[in-house]
């Protein structure tokens, strides 16, 4: 395939971009949908396969400079783009990604090289997030992962779709370089982490959490964070190896669930 100009707003090959804001691609085809030039320049240089890239036609000349010629790429009038994916849109660039598997963390378990003794720079560090429903949380949550080079990302019930247009805007992409894990049990999931020597942590603003201050890792460590709302289930609290906070000043309650991940895990990552 190569570039092929379409002015056909019912062809075929546009289904994947037509009427965005009511069609969730990665729930129901596989597929997923990355938005602007920089989503679309990561995505391209990513693993992630991608089907086609949507290009509005005053962006053409520009797109040539960086964009394969044998990449599969649709060409539309300009006077279209908003008309076809349901709202108004002038970053010019589109993408459709074919979305990558998810794994299990008896996969992840089996995946990676535990070291009973590891040294800072041996010490997995992962992320399990249970009841995550905000996108830009989420989104926020990707981006500081992937800047501290945390690569392994579990899913619990009932978070957003870490391939939602939303997320990948907020991650700004960074969901490409990041390895995913989905459970429905995430103590099942907890108790398998364990058993090959991974330490259980979970933000919580309990009376008994140790504060971050004070805090300091055993070795692999995998850190908990909740709901937006209702922070991590009791069951899930009661599961854990540890309990952890961050102090807070000026009568302050809580912090959003990606600010407190953003303080959290670069304290275990970088100064633990």
């Amino acid at each position: 395939m190569s570039w092929t100009r379409i002015e056909d707003i019912l062809s075929p090959q546009l289904d994947p971009y037509r009427h965005l804001r009511t069609t969730n691609l990665t729930r129901f085809s596989g597929r997923f949908i990355a938005e602007s030039k920089p989503l679309v320049a990561r995505l391209l240089a990513s693993s992630v396969a991608v089907e086609s890239v949507l290009l509005d036609e005053a962006f053409v000349d520009e797109a040539r400079e960086w964009i394969s010629p044998d990449q599969t790429v649709w060409v539309v009038p300009s006077a279209m783009v908003s008309e076809l994916i349901g709202f108004h849109f002038h970053r010019g660039y589109l993408a459709c990604g074919l979305r990558p598997r998810i794994g299990t963390v008896e996969e992840l378990v089996a995946q990676t090289e535990w070291k009973s003794k590891p040294s800072k720079k041996e010490r997995w560090t992962g992320v399990m997030l249970v009841g995550v429903q905000d996108p830009e949380n989420l989104g926020s949550i990707l981006r500081t992962c992937s800047a501290l080079g945390i690569q392994d990302i579990v899913l619990g019930p009932q978070c957003v779709d870490p391939f939602a247009r939303r997320v990948l805007r907020v991650s700004m992409g960074n969901a490409f370089k990041l390895r995913f894990f989905e459970i429905t049990d995430a103590i099942a999931a907890m108790n398998g982490l364990q058993a090959v020597g991974v330490e259980s942590i979970a933000a919580c603003l309990a009376d008994d959490s140790e504060e971050l201050c004070d805090f300091s890792r055993n070795g692999h460590s995998v850190v908990l964070f909740g709901n937006e709302a209702h922070g991590l289930p009791d069951d899930i609290l009661a599961g854990c190896s540890r309990r952890l906070k961050i102090e807070m000043g000026l009568a302050t309650d809580s912090l959003n669930v990606s600010v407190a991940a953003g303080i959290i895990l670069h304290n275990l990552c970088r100064i633990c």
